[in-house]
């Protein structure tokens, strides 16, 4: 009878330490301190073509309209399909362009397409994260710029994301 009373007494105690766990974790929810927080994505499969050329045309069909809570850091990832004809140095120049500003180089990154006296197709990829985004509601869009009047992308998606590092 002795060993049966040490097993309900064992028992017991396995009993009450994970009710009391339970009531911590109740009382003291565990809050997610990193990774992502919110997430934005857009699609527009028109093509969209650098036209005049020489100049920063902003994409209104790629815009995303976003928001980023103190303590988050933002990032931004962009993919198309970019045609240049043949010519002489024939290219497609592709830029963020963060409320209503062109983020251009040398600090950040620019896509390039280019082909040189052929004409080319292919995909360019375009991302960057940064943590000097201020709190509150922002906008993200593309650039497109070229040499050639029927430059152009299609196909293309923009994602941005909120993250705590």
């Amino acid at each position: 009878m002795a060993k049966g009373k040490g097993l309900v007494v064992l028992a017991l105690l396995i009993g009450i330490s994970g009710l009391g766990l339970g009531l911590y974790s109740l009382l003291f929810p565990q809050v997610q301190t990193g990774g992502i927080q919110k997430t934005w994505f857009i699609y527009d499969s028109w093509p969209h073509f650098t036209q005049p050329i020489y100049t920063d045309i902003p994409i209104d069909d790629l815009t995303i309209n976003f928001t980023v809570k103190s303590g988050e850091s933002v990032y931004f990832l962009f993919k198309t399909h970019a045609s240049v004809i043949s010519g002489s140095l024939s290219s497609v120049v592709i830029n963020f362009v963060l409320d209503g500003i062109l983020v251009s180089s040398p600090e950040y990154p620019d896509g390039i397409f280019s082909s040189n006296n052929v004409k080319a197709s292919g995909s360019i990829i375009l991302q960057m994260a940064t943590d000097t985004i201020s709190p509150g509601l922002h906008n993200i869009t593309i650039s497109i710029r070229g040499n050639i009047i029927n430059n152009a992308i299609d196909e293309s998606t923009l994602l941005v994301q909120t993250y705590i590092p």
